[in-house]
């Protein structure tokens, strides 16, 4: 373990491999879990999903752990240059400053989102007036309003579509994050001493979570209830660019506070949490294997990786309402079992398609990839 504390700024460095990798395989498997527990799959492909592929259908959602710890860990590299760097010139109070950084990570979410929410409400009114005469529930307008405002878990409302949930939680996570390093940043302290406060505050926030919020399901419209993943995140990020701890005593400090945890209370979510967390404490080394080791990803998919990782976010929000129109529709004009299956695979590249479309003409432009300094 190295004492030496390494510069906190920001490096412009190529996409990292793996993590571009694991976002892209995170959203597929969502999509899938969605494809099998919610489309008009036939009984008689039960025997199918007994095995190793009913498992991955059944506990897909266990994935989206994987986007949880990532945001921590880029989220915690994007606020190393303001609490480990030189003191910048005052901008505004904490609150004005945690604000517009709040508002510049809802600006990149949101139209998206509200995209999702578009073409789900279109879906419904199509599917219930249109000449198909299915109808769906549709929420009213107070529930409406409460999903487009991020609003619907905390005021008892049904999710608009599948995964809204994580948006609402992102943004609440994130402003802890801001206020957290910012507060830190403002300490009139070493900018190494400044590191070593928010490192412990962000173990200390996983700790309460993994240890106690996140036991009681009852908080699972609040940030708390995931800020145990999210924070393993953090501390990687931190321990390695932050600290500039080498790769394996990171990963077993990671390591030690999730297996903790699952002690405590065994959790499969927080295992994928842990293990998703340790592998970030790892990761030039797991960026240098699929680049150059042995289990190297051809030059095609190392150059397509980034676009797919920028577009998991749309393909993670489109996927559904596209799930609901084309499988209803689908059940709408046949009963036949093979029409059922070919309308369930189908959703599976137009959710692509479309996902890349939205991540070309919708989303910001992505700044370039930053890269810890000293590690990673």
């Amino acid at each position: 373990m190295s004492s030496r504390l390494p510069p906190a700024a920001l490096v412009h460095a190529p996409a990292s491999p793996a993590i571009d990798l694991a976002k892209v395989l995170a959203a597929h498997l969502i999509l899938f879990h969605h494809l099998v527990q919610y489309g008009p799959v036939p009984d008689d492909l039960g025997p199918l999903l007994d095995g190793p592929l009913g498992w991955l259908a059944e506990h897909g959602r266990l994935a989206v752990q994987v986007f949880l710890v990532i945001a921590g860990y880029l989220g915690a590299a994007s606020m190393l240059s303001r609490v480990g760097g030189p003191a910048p010139a005052a901008r505004g109070g904490l609150a004005q400053q945690a604000g517009r950084l709040v508002r510049q990570r809802a600006w990149r979410l949101l139209p998206t989102y509200w995209l999702a929410a578009a073409a789900m409400l279109a879906v419904l009114a199509w599917l219930s007036a249109g000449p198909l005469q299915r109808p769906l529930p549709t929420p009213g307008i107070a529930a409406t309003l409460a999903n487009l405002l991020l609003l619907q878990d905390l005021l008892g409302h049904d999710g608009l579509s599948a995964g809204f949930w994580y948006v609402a939680i992102d943004l609440q996570l994130y402003g802890g994050l801001v206020l957290l390093a910012l507060g830190c940043a403002a300490l009139p302290l070493a900018p190494a001493t400044r590191l070593r406060a928010f490192t412990l505050a962000a173990a200390g926030l996983a700790a309460a979570s993994l240890l106690h919020w996140n036991r009681d399901a009852g908080l699972d419209a609040w940030a708390v209830y995931f800020a145990g993943a999210y924070g393993l995140g953090m501390l990687a990020c931190l321990l390695r660019g932050g600290l500039g701890w080498q790769p394996a005593p990171a990963a077993c400090a990671v390591a030690a506070l999730a297996g903790l945890a699952l002690l405590l209370d065994w959790r499969s979510r927080i295992a994928v949490a842990g293990a998703t967390a340790v592998a970030l404490c790892l990761l030039a080394r797991l960026d240098d294997a699929l680049r150059h080791g042995p289990v190297r990803l051809p030059a095609g998919m190392l150059a397509a990786l980034p676009r797919l990782s920028g577009a998991s976010y749309a393909f993670f929000l489109l996927h559904y309402p596209l799930l609901v129109l084309v499988c209803e529709t689908t059940v709408a004009v046949t009963d036949h079992p093979g029409a059922h299956v070919a309308a369930v695979l189908a959703c599976w590249p137009l959710s692509l398609l479309a996902a890349l479309a939205v991540q070309r003409w919708m989303q910001p432009a992505a700044a370039p990839r930053a890269r810890l300094a000293g590690g990673t």
